[in-house]
């Protein structure tokens, strides 16, 4: 019976891909909550791999009861694991303020459709009653292990594009304030000044403009992040993360060249 730690441990690249943000308190009890599981998860896991191997060694009666009941207990914690993380992340899509109500209910109907299948797979473990039951009903959720992360990755990606699209209202509230005062300011600027100036803000708005093109290339790729293996769909949401990076280095950059405009226009003399 394949137990697949991988799909779980998906935190880490999420924690990886997305800027600090301050954790509100449903996300943050939510992540408690999944933390638990997990813990729990393990604890039940080990003691289904000890009681299957006393059952392999001893092939008794009892032997088998216990790899029985430890098996199905491994069983419904994956199932409320799985549920758990799904939990949170629907807690982050409602807490994220740069995607719009129609894009977080797209991921969060995502999101339901998991965890009703999770909640109705949970509904076969009571009525195993051999190991070769719980083998099968193992495998119903082992089927259904790559729709479940393409799920739970494109809503990791989503998050990560709501946080850029934040931060690109900041930038850009910041960006029309300053056009706002180089233009103030235009009258009495040398031509040379001014030429330095218009430049610069050009510069600036290229590298929004790389930015809404890396932006539209994720959105493209996120949609598109099916795969016909893990290992497929595993190299493209790597690949995704890694334009989440350089699209936020855009934003940066930016913001580092309207530092260096602010301090041009502060030493006009």
């Amino acid at each position: 019976m394949r137990v697949k730690l991988a799909l779980i441990v998906l935190l880490l690249p999420f924690c990886l891909v997305l800027p600090k943000e301050p954790v509100f308190a449903s996300s943050q009890t939510a992540y408690k909550d999944y933390l638990f599981q997990f813990d729990d998860y393990r604890t039940k896991l080990n003691n289904f791999k000890v009681s299957k191997t006393e059952y392999l060694k001893y092939k008794t009666l009892l032997s088998e009861t216990t790899a029985l009941d430890t098996v199905k207990s491994m069983l419904a914690q994956r199932d409320q694991l799985l549920r758990s993380y799904l939990l949170f992340l629907n807690e982050k899509l409602n807490e994220n303020t740069g995607l719009s109500p129609s894009e977080k209910n797209l991921y969060q109907t995502l999101i339901q459709n998991e965890v009703k299948f999770l909640e109705t797979h949970a509904q076969l473990i009571p009525s195993i009653g051999s190991l070769t039951d719980a083998t099968n009903v193992s495998k119903q959720l082992e089927s259904h292990y790559l729709v479940l992360e393409v799920s739970i990755r494109q809503t990791i990606i989503a998050l990560g594009i709501g946080d850029l699209m934040k931060l690109n209202a900041q930038f850009t509230t910041s960006f029309t304030s300053l056009r706002d005062l180089t233009k103030t300011n235009a009258g009495s600027m040398t031509p040379e000044k001014q030429s330095t100036i218009d430049r610069w803000v050009l510069q600036i708005t290229n590298k929004q403009n790389l930015f809404q093109q890396k932006v539209e290339q994720i959105n493209t790729a996120n949609a598109q992040i099916k795969g016909n293996s893990e290992q497929e769909m595993n190299m493209l949401f790597v690949g995704v993360q890694k334009n989440l990076g350089e699209a936020k280095q855009y934003l940066i950059e930016g913001s580092s060249y309207m530092q260096e405009l602010v301090n041009l226009l502060r030493y006009q003399h």
